[in-house]
């Protein structure tokens, strides 16, 4: 087994990398730089950069790590937190008129059962600062996780 420490590194690393791909989705940052740092120290270990011992192949690998955290660190949080425009303008439901159950307002939010789904619903800022009574037709023109943004609908 100590014949072949760098190639055991390189394995460890994939496996690492395996498991942040598949079971986590890329959802944390240490499995995959110990992952890319074990596959990268295993690398210079084969070609004899650095020696194949533990210690050097465990020691590399821990400060390769952390260099990949303070390196990837920045660009990978800007990744997280896109900006997105505040409503959904890209669903199925963006159309879908109904009548009020209760009173809505900028103030006062009030909800819908649809397809199975309680939605909060949202007045548009569009809309002003206008009181929609129960009975009123709204149209949905925006979508997020849970809640409907609606604007009432302009009768002819």
């Amino acid at each position: 087994m100590s014949h072949y420490l760098a190639e055991l590194t390189i394995i460890i690393g994939l496996l690492l990398l395996a498991a942040e791909v598949w079971l986590l989705g890329l959802s944390t940052i240490v499995l995959l730089a110990t992952g890319c740092a074990a596959v990268l120290v295993g690398l210079l270990a084969m070609i004899g950069v650095l020696p194949e011992t533990v210690t050097a192949l465990f020691s590399g690998t821990g400060i390769g790590a952390g260099l990949l955290t303070l390196a990837l660190w920045r660009p990978l949080k800007r990744l997280q937190h896109k900006e997105r425009s505040p409503d959904n303008r890209h669903s199925d439901f963006i159309g879908l008129t109904f009548a009020l159950t209760s009173p809505l307002s900028r103030e006062q939010l009030s909800s819908a059962k649809y397809s199975g789904v309680t939605w909060q619903l949202q007045l548009s800022a569009n809309a002003g600062d206008i009181i929609l009574q129960p009975g009123e037709q709204v149209k949905v023109i925006g979508v997020d996780v849970g809640r409907f943004t609606v604007e009432p609908v302009l009768s002819s």
